[in-house]
């Protein structure tokens, strides 16, 4: 896909929109919901935090409320579960499960930015941070290795948040991933994607 145009530079921080996407009755399948519910609850962060809209024009809306946009979304690629995927988004490297159908006729990310530089619209800079799932069976709760990858980046937010707001961050390089139980500390500077371990 062509590269999405970004939108010109502000004075201060760029803005950050938080955006959590999945199915809150099913499993792992509702982390990202449930991440931007657990950073609305704490505040204080400065930027803004909304759940996945409904439709393609209302995603289409979003992207005039920010710089960077963060999504967050449940993903299967046959990591170990609760393994965190950031990765700087068009991708076709990792398919989230919700964002990458924002409707039901097929519509989803793709073709919201279709629309989006068809129309002459800025686009922000895009994010996924991906959750590897475990089970995203109806009505069960999430399984302990998504509840901890919660935990972790919940912990780390503010690191994570002032890295997607440096333009220059090697985060927006490639797709990184942070394996659980390796004794790896997510951790994020202005500079490095410290102690993060980058995928093949």
């Amino acid at each position: 896909m062509t590269e999405a145009v970004r939108v010109k530079s502000r004075e201060g921080s760029p803005r950050l929109l938080v955006v959590g996407c999945g199915n809150p009755l099913a499993g792992d399948d509702n982390v990202g919901l449930e991440l931007v519910r657990r950073l609305q609850g704490r505040g204080g962060y400065g930027c803004e935090f909304r759940n996945l809209p409904d439709g393609p024009l209302d995603l289409l809306e979003l992207f005039d409320c920010a710089d960077v946009m963060l999504f967050v979304d449940a993903v299967q690629s046959g990591v170990p579960p609760g393994t965190l995927h950031l990765v700087p988004l068009p991708s076709r490297s990792l398919m989230p499960r919700v964002l990458g159908a924002v409707s039901s006729h097929g519509w989803g990310l793709d073709e919201a930015l279709r629309l989006a530089l068809a129309l002459g619209r800025n686009v922000p800079r895009l994010m996924l941070l991906g959750v590897e799932l475990e089970s995203v069976a109806p009505g069960t709760p999430r399984t302990a290795p998504v509840d901890a990858a919660l935990e972790v980046v919940v912990e780390h937010f503010p690191q994570l948040q002032a890295a997607l707001q440096k333009g220059e961050s090697p985060l927006w390089s490639r797709h990184h991933s942070y394996v659980p139980g390796q004794g790896h500390v997510l951790e994020f500077s202005s500079a490095t994607p410290a102690r993060v371990r980058e995928s093949g």
